[in-house]
């Protein structure tokens, strides 16, 4: 549900002077308030405080890309749990679109029509943090493509549906 006065159409997303941001510089952008609020960032993670978490806010800093390597039970799963935290509370995709499309740089074909034909009056819907995330257990028995999925982009590209065969 939009909050009072949020964006509902392309057209008032640009009047609103939102600006789309990569991942790595939302994360960054609030990694860095919250370490100037002295709020804690890594919430009910033990025995990491010295080790583990600088690493993970210099690479956040740094915008590198990160990968969670361990045994069973060393809180990999709670760390990236945590970092979904860092992402904005809620961020503009056009409306009925699989794969969640930039409003102001649509990938995909039907969005790529979509706002061709209805320009600044395309709709939008504001995503929460929990449906910007998702994960998957790794597991040996677990192929790269279960990990990936099988999107196949130049489906995508095309403008079919992710549902079609």
């Amino acid at each position: 549900m939009p909050k009072k006065n949020q964006a509902l159409t392309i057209g008032e997303l640009r009047a609103s002077g939102y600006t789309p941001v990569s991942v790595k510089q939302e994360l960054r952008r609030n990694l860095i308030t919250m370490m100037r609020a002295h709020r804690e960032v890594f919430q009910g993670i033990i025995g990491y405080s010295d080790t583990v978490i600088p690493n993970i806010e210099n690479a956040i800093l740094s915008g590198h890309d990160m990968i969670f390597l361990g045994e069973r039970g060393q809180a990999k799963s709670r760390l990236m749990r945590v970092l979904m935290q860092l992402l904005d509370e809620k961020i503009p995709a056009i409306k009925g679109c699989e794969i969640n499309d930039d409003p102001y740089n649509p990938i995909c074909k039907h969005c790529r029509d979509m706002v061709a034909a209805n320009g600044d009056k395309t709709e939008i819907v504001w995503l929460g943090r929990e449906e910007r995330y998702s994960e998957k257990l790794a597991t040996p028995d677990i192929a790269m493509a279960d990990l990936l999925g099988d999107i196949d982009p130049i489906k995508v590209a095309e403008g079919k549906y992710l549902s079609t065969n």
